[in-house]
């Protein structure tokens, strides 16, 4: 059999979705069935800050039902994920505990750069318009119940990403109490998303030019129906192709918006037929995406159906090696840390050179002491990173740096991934604390691997000390049981072979071979 059936369920903020699929090498992924019923734990979390019991008793009657419909189809492998409701409740360990013993689930719960990532899988596991589309200045559009995700691609690379909490039913639950005191809601609404989304365009567009915007998220469901059924620019339900027919200029989302804001909720319900909380959500994800347009005048509006589940589907194939993703995410965290480094004028010189001779060892040395391939991208993005404390305050590199990385996200990185970087990145310069100093911020594990990273980076940016990039080449083997790092250079290397041998006791303590440093004076 080369095909695996997976299921994915989102336990998101107003509904909880189950998508079933086909997944083969060669047949690519197939939706089998698709279920889905709304609960109110968004609500309540942005409201009161935590679950009912009757809501964390209705999210279990739902996933044994869907447990259910899994057995149908046979399904073995899934995952199961909450986002911002869950994420943000104050009782989620409770809930959480609850759901595992009624229904035996463990629900995964997934930081917001995490979230995105596994959203924007499902664009980029196939060769399709989004990678023709970000070619130019493209804003990919992620509105969610909680949040909306804005990110930045120019030149097929990831330039940033940034979160604001402006979900449609968190601006609707923020905005409720207000709705009796205002001669306008429509403006209310109006008013209260456009002053972030225009900081953010002045703090994070300034420079730009936006050609296109990709809309994605749970929130374009209804969105679409709307479009289809007034059709405006014929549009269909979509998938993650992005086709052409799927799309809306400017001129056309204008008359979609004044015809979306002449309505009340009540007549949009009986328009859409659906729910009046499902009706009146339409209108903040549609002034949304006008200000969007007006803010950075771009041309054209793709629209995606993709869901959490189609993300989670994705990742599932690539992990399992059913498919090879079209573009790669791991390019993207790396673009955008760059980003991050030249926003605080970071010298590129200087942390490209200490990530040459960081990888060169780490390479060297992985297979014998069990460092994975993330390990090896967190060591890059922490060089990256090491000195943008520098930018705050010279004399607290470290701890600036610390700060900065804890306060950054970076999409596609889990918030206990940052933490690693950005301990590994405290100790940079200074010594590194024993295991009892940590434990309450790391595990036995974790503590090693940072530490790891942390002797790997301070040899290598001693061979930098100087910051003029005097070893161009680099050999490493291990001889008479020490390590040697041998760097082609005719200059002289005194200040960097000073800092080596300083660095070189810890290096030792951590990885149990002694390194030295040689020069190969190469006037060839």
């Amino acid at each position: 059999m080369d095909y695996s059936t997976f299921a994915a369920i989102d336990v998101g903020s107003h509904e909880i979705s189950m998508k079933i699929y086909e997944i083969g090498a060669e047949s690519g992924i197939h939706v089998l069935d698709y279920v889905h019923h709304s609960t109110k734990i968004g609500l309540e979390t942005y409201s009161a800050g935590r679950m009912t019991y009757a809501s964390i008793e209705r999210v279990c009657r739902i996933l044994n039902a869907y447990k259910e419909k899994m057995k149908e189809y046979g399904v073995k492998s899934y995952q199961i994920v909450g986002t911002s409701a869950v994420r943000e409740a104050e009782n989620n360990i409770l809930f959480l505990e609850q759901v595992k013993e009624k229904t035996g689930f463990t629900i995964k719960v997934l930081s917001n750069s995490e979230q995105r990532a596994v959203y924007y899988k499902s664009l980029a596991i196939t060769d399709n318009s989004f990678h023709k589309l970000i070619k130019k200045g493209t804003l990919l559009v992620d509105v969610s119940g909680g949040s909306m995700q804005l990110s930045h691609y120019d030149c097929e690379q990831l330039i940033s990403t940034q979160n604001l909490k402006l979900g449609s039913l968190r601006i609707q639950e923020t905005l409720s109490a207000l709705s009796q005191k205002t001669v306008s809601y429509k403006n209310l609404v109006y008013e209260y998303i456009y002053d972030d989304i225009h900081n953010y365009k002045e703090h994070f567009l300034a420079g730009y030019n936006i050609k296109n915007i990709i809309a994605v998220g749970n929130q374009l469901r209804i969105f679409m129906r709307y479009l289809s059924r007034h059709n405006f620019a014929s549009i269909m339900p979509s998938d993650s192709r992005l086709k052409k027919k799927d799309t809306l200029d400017r001129a056309g989302y204008d008359r979609f918006y004044n015809e979306i804001t002449s309505k009340t909720p009540q007549e949009l319900t009986k328009d859409l037929d659906t729910s009046f909380e499902q009706a009146s959500l339409l209108l903040p994800v549609a002034m949304i995406y006008e200000i969007i347009f007006s803010e950075t005048d771009a041309e054209n509006m793709w629209l995606s159906d993709i869901t959490l589940c189609d993300g989670m589907a994705a990742d599932f194939a690539e992990s399992h090696e059913k498919m090879i993703p079209a573009h790669n995410s791991e390019d993207d965290i790396i673009s955008e840390t760059k980003v991050i480094a030249d926003k605080y004028k970071c010298n590129k010189e200087h942390y490209e050179n200490i990530m040459y001779n960081s990888l060169k060892i780490f390479d060297f040395l992985k297979e014998s002491n069990f460092m994975t391939s993330r390990d090896r991208l967190l060591l890059q993005l922490a060089v990256i990173l090491h000195d943008t404390g520098s930018f705050i305050n010279l004399s607290e590199v470290g701890e600036n740096s610390y700060k900065i990385v804890m306060s950054t996200e970076i999409l596609g990185l889990s918030h206990k991934e940052r933490s690693l970087i950005a301990l590994t990145l405290l100790y940079l310069h200074k010594e590194f604390p024993g295991y009892n100093a940590l434990k309450s911020d790391v595990s036995k594990k974790d503590y090693i691997r940072i530490t790891k990273l942390n002797a790997i980076i301070k040899l290598a940016g001693s061979m930098d000390k100087s910051h003029t990039q005097k070893f161009k080449k680099t050999g490493i083997e291990i001889k008479d049981e020490k390590l040697y790092i041998t760097g082609d250079t005719i200059t002289d290397i005194t200040l960097e072979r000073g800092f080596f041998e300083q660095r070189a006791d810890f290096f030792e303590e951590v990885f149990g071979i002694r390194p030295e440093l040689r020069q190969r004076k190469n006037f060839g």
